[in-house]
This record gives C-alpha cells, structure tokens and sequence, in this order.
C-alpha cells in the first residue's frame, strides 16, 4: 500500500466532487493507494507543502507552480482537472458592473494567485493595475460585499457566487477564461521525485481520479450527498449538486470527456509569458520543465 497526501487548495465541496467519491468509495484503497486529503487553510501556498519529504501530491493555480519551479522547487503538473482557469470577479448587481472595462476606477479584492489573472485580463482590454485599485483581501466575502467597501471581489465562479446566491446575494459575475485567461486550474502536482520512483501508483492515482470525475458529473445529486454527509458537513447538498454541473465546462473545455486531465504544452508556454511579463518570474521556463503528459498518455493509450 502506498501512502499518499493530497492537499487541496480550497475545502472539501464539489470542486473535488471526484475525488472525494473515490475516496468514499475506497477506489484509491483497492488500488493500493492509502490516500490522505488535507483541506486547505487561509493562505496557504499549497507549493510549499511540496518542500516537505513526504510523498505528497496538491492541487493548485498554475502560476503557483510556475513561481515554485522558477525558485528551484523541483516539481511538475501531472495533470490538471480543469481545462480553464475557476478564477472571476463578483460584484453586486446593484454597481453593474458587468465588463472587465467596467473594474476602471473601481476597488477590487483579490487573494495572491488572483493577482497574474486579473492585471492579464485587464491589459487584454487596454487597462493596467493603475486604472483599478487592487487589494489583497480575507474569505469573507459576505462581508465584504455587504460594507461597499469593495466594488468587485475575487472568486471562483462556480463556487462562491452560487453560495451566496444561496444566501440571497443578487451578483454579477465576470468568469475570467470569458475574457481572455484562459490557463489551467486544480493543477495536479509534485515532486520530481513522485513522478521517478512512484509512476505506476501515481498512474492508478490519476485514472482512480478522473473516473471519480466522470462518476460526479453523471451522478451529481448522489455525489452532493456523500460531500455534505462525508466531508463538508453543514453544507448543502442541492448546492452541491448545482456546483457540481456549473464545474462541467471548466473540466470538459475544448477535450472532452473522454479526456479529462489532459494538458498541451502551447497553454504552458503561455503562463510563462505572463508571469515573465510582469516581472514574478526572471527566465523563460520551457514547458517540460513544468508539466509532464506521460502517465495521462499511458492512461489513454496516447502516443
């Protein structure tokens, strides 16, 4: 039995809706893999966790990644479970805000791995980080849109806005892969070290999870029970369930379903060039460097 970590990069609902079920239906365990989820803690750098010896796997935002291997991290993207980045911006119905070019003048708040998305997103509409104020904020986002404090408020726009939507919340909502950022997102990434001596569990790893994925998004109202049930008590599982079948485009992007996981170098080679553009990396990284389709291609038969 290998034992593996899996440190998500938000908590337990159903943006892991795949995992979570064959984690609740002991796929990985029948696999021989023992497999650990950590739910993610405000302001974590799920990168840094990869610094440790274990054998640990996470799921991240691409530019994360990026960052950790220009630092000299030696780690790599395996997979990824979205096609398009989650990444938007929320604002209140009432500030009708409704355009990237309507964030002019206007206060956002972001959390780090917003901040590439949002000044990428802006210069492809002919604006910069000057014509908007930018600032670092908290996970309360009721709050935050409740004092006016903020005129938009980062997201992930299958998740949040539909829980506040929950909770009586009339929002706009600017999905970011609409307006041009268009990068992967729930990265699935490691160490070097994985990837050379654990290929074959970490193959099994990679096909338990995407099945899990097909699974949720056919069995979604079931899949919702067992995340409320199992792993995020007090949540709701009509919620879930809604969150589940609004996630479908991201994973399925251009590939597909039967397709789930993979990756094209060119979208790679594209990150870099807006991280190197403003200035959070120094040198070009090739994307062999980052990512790696050898376990996804020995899953799908792929030459």
């Amino acid at each position: 039995m290998e034992k593996f970590k899996l440190q998500l990069d938000w908590k337990p609902n159903a943006q892991f809706a795949g995992i979570l079920i064959a984690h609740y239906f002991k796929w990985y365990e029948q696999a021989g893999i023992d497999l650990e989820i950590i739910p993610w803690r405000p302001y974590l750098n799920q990168v840094e966790m990869l610094k440790t010896d274990e054998n640990m796997l996470i799921s991240t935002e691409d530019n994360l990644l990026i960052r950790g291997r220009a630092s000299g991290q030696p780690i790599k993207a395996i997979a990824t479970m979205m096609q398009y980045s989650g990444l938007g911006w929320m604002s209140l119905k009432s500030s009708e805000i409704r355009t990237i070019e309507d964030l002019k003048g206007k206060r956002v708040g972001i959390h780090g791995d917003g901040e590439t998305g949002l000044k990428v997103t802006l210069q492809q509409y002919g604006l910069s980080e000057q014509d908007v104020e930018i600032v670092e904020v908290g996970y309360d986002y009721a709050s935050l849109l409740k004092t006016g404090e903020f005129d938009a408020i980062q997201c992930l726009v299958a998740i949040e806005p539909n829980e506040l939507k929950a909770e009586g919340f009339d929002l706009n909502v600017i999905p970011a892969y609409e307006w041009g950022y268009e990068v992967y997102s729930q990265v699935i990434c490691t160490s070097d070290r994985l990837i050379q001596n654990y290929a074959e569990a970490l193959k099994a790893f990679l096909k338990i999870t995407f099945e899990g994925w097909r699974y949720a998004f056919d069995q979604g109202a079931e899949v919702a029970d067992v995340i409320v049930s199992r792993y995020l008590h007090g949540s709701d599982s009509t919620m879930q369930a809604a969150l589940i079948q609004t996630l479908k485009p991201l994973f399925e992007g251009k590939i597909g379903m039967n397709k789930l996981g993979w990756m094209e170098p060119e979208r790679w080679r594209k990150s870099v060039s807006y991280l190197k553009q403003y200035g959070l990396i120094d040198e070009t990284l090739p994307p062999e460097a980052l990512m790696t389709n050898a376990l996804m291609a020995s899953i799908y038969s792929v030459v």
